[in-house]
């Protein structure tokens, strides 16, 4: 084999899909996360829960920005939020002054939505800060608030499927030092949580089988979750689903999925936390 075409077949091996997806192994990623955040008492509370969300910020390099898909923001189109500068979202009622007179007010970060916007379909810009399902948890990961944040709406027209599609999107901005998360819960039935030691097997059963499904990268299973016969029970309205599969949208096939943080509270609802990558 002469020179030349040592070189060529070299060139054609490097931009050949194998080599890509091999490749794209060698590129750092920043994790991506699913949060089931829980009751907004977990912002001043220190327990379980809490310690894993410091611990897990410990375990990766500090992002350069970070987008999140909060149950908590539910349209009827895709919205990205664009502020230069956040403001606080209370959004939950009758809980101890101490938590209104929290503020998590990190810049946003209009030149990341303005990419976002544009790889998106149908989506428009919108000015909100952060809800309690980002700013609760990023209070205990990331207390001094110095990394550019925003969200993105939960679009209650999409089908899963779509929901999923556009967590792929989002995937590419992993490349590039972005933290994102989804921040819901596996299960979200508060009209049948008590405060009771007690466990609802329902529960448990449905909570793993979602833990199953994501480990083994099963995401057919999450897309089509309305199906299982005990969806219905786990989320009779399914905003705190979706951001989980914004998150299962993330992840590449050779990322390593840990299941950092799980429990059951309050009966029935999990507290299931998942690092990808």
């Amino acid at each position: 084999m002469t020179r030349k075409d040592f070189l060529k077949l070299s060139g054609l091996l490097l931009t050949s899909p194998l080599f890509a997806q091999e490749n794209k192994k060698d590129v750092k990623l920043t994790p991506s996360l699913f949060i089931s955040h829980g009751s907004p008492m977990n912002i001043i509370e220190d327990n379980n829960f809490t310690k894993s969300l410091k611990k897990v910020a410990k375990t990766f390099d500090k992002p350069k920005a970070i987008i999140v898909i909060s149950a908590h923001w539910y349209t009827n189109k895709t919205l990205v939020s664009n502020l230069e500068e956040q403001e606080t979202i209370y959004d939950f009622y009758g809980f101890p002054d101490e938590l209104y007179n929290i503020v998590y007010e990190p810049d946003g970060s209009p030149s990341l939505a303005n990419q976002v916007l544009n790889k998106f379909e149908n989506a428009s810009s919108d000015d909100r800060g952060l809800d309690h399902g980002a700013w609760s948890v990023l209070h205990h990961m990331y207390p001094k608030q110095d990394i550019p944040t925003f969200q993105i709406s939960i679009n209650n027209n999409l089908t899963y499927k779509q929901h999923f599609e556009l967590g792929s999107i989002l995937k590419k901005f992993r490349e590039n030092g972005v933290l994102i998360i989804g921040s819901g819960s596996v299960t979200h039935n508060l009209r049948l949580t008590h405060p009771s030691s007690n466990i609802d097997e329902w529960a448990v059963s449905f909570d793993n089988y979602i833990k199953e499904s994501f480990s083994s990268q099963n995401f057919q299973n999450i897309i089509d979750a309305q199906q299982h016969p005990l969806f219905k029970i786990a989320h009779p309205f399914d905003d705190h689903f979706i951001p989980l599969l914004y998150s299962a949208g993330t992840v590449n096939s050779f990322d390593k999925i840990e299941h950092f943080h799980e429990e059951i509270v309050s009966t029935n609802l999990t507290m299931r936390c998942i690092k990808i990558g």
